[in-house]
């Protein structure tokens, strides 16, 4: 255990939010506890679990009492926990911690003393930084017109400190893209286009995140590119919006120099077409909401219309066994978190 001393909990109450995963709330809380950091106020935010969570934070409050326990009445969905992770604390920053990233707290310095300078708008914590921007406080602009995956960097909760005045001034606007996705993003969407601000980003990576293999808000289909598309309309920079539409392909096929995703669009819409899940719907909201995009979106939506259902279901099962792919079982789970 390394004691780090005294955590300011005025400048940062972390808030981890959780939902039915008590095991993974379990090594994220020894995480932090072994790094020492008791004297952190770190929040737990319970999305109405049915498991045994409760039980595991009572646990831990016996060796750490600055930790909190809140409970939803009711399950929210994940984007709505998000934003009341937002609300229930103070501080002069906010992070929202998932439960099942891997943390690597040996780097925790960099950041206390980030919060501690507080200079920066917007801390980064590694997850998707490209190097050369790493240690340094750069125009959050900047970053959002040159770094290849900006948006989808501070995209991850659990990677992304923000300042709180910034969150609660579009808090609204969060609300209002609740029914899509990444509601966290919005404030920084907004404001990176009306006020001046910076951005740090630490040297080391604090944490990685692992896609997790459970169900989840969504399940894979075009759904969630969908979403992503439609959380463009908060971007009025015509070059903005189409940058920040690109990034989601980009990270899909870590090419970060790809401008044209359009055929892992059609792998995605074909793949589930060949297991009879619809995507017509989520083909015209990205074609409506695409700019600068929709030529692509039109030519993944006429293959998709054109392509039979059975001989998407014989090009699946082709390239499956061709690159040894097991089948899955689809599931979703819309509450998670």
């Amino acid at each position: 255990m390394t004691n780090f001393g005294q955590w300011n909990n005025q400048l940062l109450e972390p808030v981890l939010i959780t939902y039915n995963r008590a095991s993974c709330l379990k090594e994220t809380l020894q995480t932090f506890l072994d790094a020492g950091l008791t004297e952190m106020r770190l929040h737990v935010l319970d999305n109405a679990s049915t498991d045994e969570t409760g039980d595991v934070v009572a646990a831990y409050q016996e060796q750490w009492p600055n930790l909190q326990y809140h409970r939803n009445k009711y399950n929210i969905g994940g984007n709505g926990n998000i934003l009341r992770a937002v609300e229930i604390t103070d501080s002069k920053y906010c992070w929202i911690i998932g439960d099942d990233d891997d943390w690597h707290l040996e780097f925790i310095l960099e950041l206390i003393f980030a919060l501690k300078n507080s200079d920066a708008d917007i801390i980064r914590l590694g997850w998707l930084v490209e190097d050369k921007h790493r240690g340094q406080l750069i125009s959050a602009l900047d970053l959002a017109q040159n770094e290849s995956l900006f948006f989808a960097s501070i995209s991850m909760i659990s990677a992304t400190i923000t300042r709180r005045s910034i969150l609660a001034a579009y808090l609204p606007n969060s609300y209002m893209n609740i029914g899509d996705a990444y509601p966290q993003l919005v404030p920084a969407i907004l404001a990176v286009q009306q006020t001046p601000l910076l951005v740090y980003s630490t040297k080391n990576n604090l944490m990685t995140h692992t896609p997790n293999t459970g169900p989840g808000y969504y399940f894979g289909d075009l759904e969630w590119y969908a979403a992503w598309f439609r959380t463009s309309r908060f971007l009025t920079d015509t070059k903005l919006r189409i940058k920040f539409i690109g990034e989601i392909t980009r990270y899909m096929t870590r090419d970060r120099n790809s401008k044209n995703g359009c055929l892992w669009l059609v792998k995605v819409a074909l793949n589930y077409k060949a297991q009879g899940i619809n995507q017509f719907n989520y083909l015209l909201s990205m074609l409506a909401y695409g700019d600068g995009w929709r030529g692509r979106i039109l030519i993944v939506l006429l293959v998709y219309c054109l392509m039979p259902g059975r001989l998407a279901g014989g090009l699946r099962r082709f390239y499956r066994k061709l690159f040894n792919l097991p089948e899955r079982t689809l599931s979703i789970d819309r509450s998670r978190l």
